[in-house]
């Protein structure tokens, strides 16, 4: 019985020490291109980065979070490119509990186009929360930027009310 009861008390000790919070994938593909994703998270965050190049094209995601002290960061940085340039940055950081920030960033370039896009989400305080989606898409030549920037720094602290003041009555 103390081998068992010795196993599971492992087994849990194996389980609180790993740090399930911070989940961050990068993957890249390529069939004729060059594709760089770049990943990184600190705290409880989910965060992905993909980028895919074909027909030569250039294809560059990263993805950056931080959720700490209670708040969730989470993103996906994707960037696509068939024959052309296409980067995407993504940053999401939440601060403080409660606090939620997501973005989402997306950069497709076809044939010799260029396009860029820059997601950013901030939220710090309790139960903020903040989103922001950016997207650019470019053909043929063509040249795309995108960028989307959304901040929220709510804080619910107690605020005193105040009655209105009682204006006094004058008899004529």
């Amino acid at each position: 019985m103390t081998r068992i009861t010795t196993t599971i008390a492992l087994a849990a000790l194996c389980l609180f020490a790993a740090d399930a919070s911070a989940q961050v994938t990068a993957s890249s593909y390529s069939s004729g291109g060059t594709a760089i994703a770049n990943a990184s998270g600190r705290g409880n965050t989910r965060l992905n980065a993909t980028a895919v190049a074909r027909n030569g094209g250039f294809a560059q995601a990263n993805m950056t979070g931080s959720g700490r002290n209670g708040g969730f960061a989470s993103g996906n940085s994707t960037a696509i490119a068939n024959g052309g340039t296409a980067i995407s940055n993504g940053q999401s950081s939440a601060n403080g509990w409660g606090a939620r920030s997501h973005v989402n960033s997306t950069a497709r370039a076809n044939w010799g186009g260029f396009a860029q896009s820059n997601g950013q989400a901030i939220a710090n305080g309790n139960w903020s929360n903040a989103r922001a989606n950016a997207s650019a898409q470019a053909n043929w030549g063509q040249n795309s930027f995108s960028g989307a920037r959304a901040v929220d720094n709510r804080y619910y602290n107690p605020q005193p009310i105040y009655q209105p003041a009682v204006q006094p009555v004058y008899g004529w």
